[in-house]
């Protein structure tokens, strides 16, 4: 009985550890779009962190905190480092083949970007 109960509890641990997924919007993004060069790249983090490159640097414009609003897009709240323009506000969706993503800002495209493998 207790062997019973001991492998109940381990396969339904299992089971808990095994159902939670990344969302796709997670990894390394780089610009796809020449003609939008606002930001060059993005980093999505699995623990809700982003950060948005502009051009030619390594240092972050934007510092974000994102959540998943659908299967395909995150909503991310940023700043950037003086607070100076508040919060803003951008929408990442990704394609269906999950290479590809759109960044908007108030149903604007910023830009166009790709995944990084």
């Amino acid at each position: 009985m207790l062997k019973n109960s001991i492998l109940f509890c381990l396969a339904l641990s299992l089971t808990f550890l095994t159902g939670c997924s990344g969302h796709p919007s997670a990894g390394k993004w780089t610009s796809a779009d020449q003609s939008l060069t606002e930001f060059s790249r993005i980093n999505i983090d699995f623990d809700g962190k982003a950060s948005i490159f502009p051009e030619d640097s390594t240092v972050p414009a934007q510092n974000c905190y994102w959540q998943a609003s659908s299967a395909e897009k995150v909503d991310l709240q940023c700043g950037n480092a003086n607070q100076e323009d508040g919060k803003i506000f951008y929408t990442f969706e990704v394609s269906g083949n999950q290479d590809l993503a759109t960044l908007t800002l108030e149903a604007r495209t910023i830009g166009r970007f790709k995944r990084l493998p």
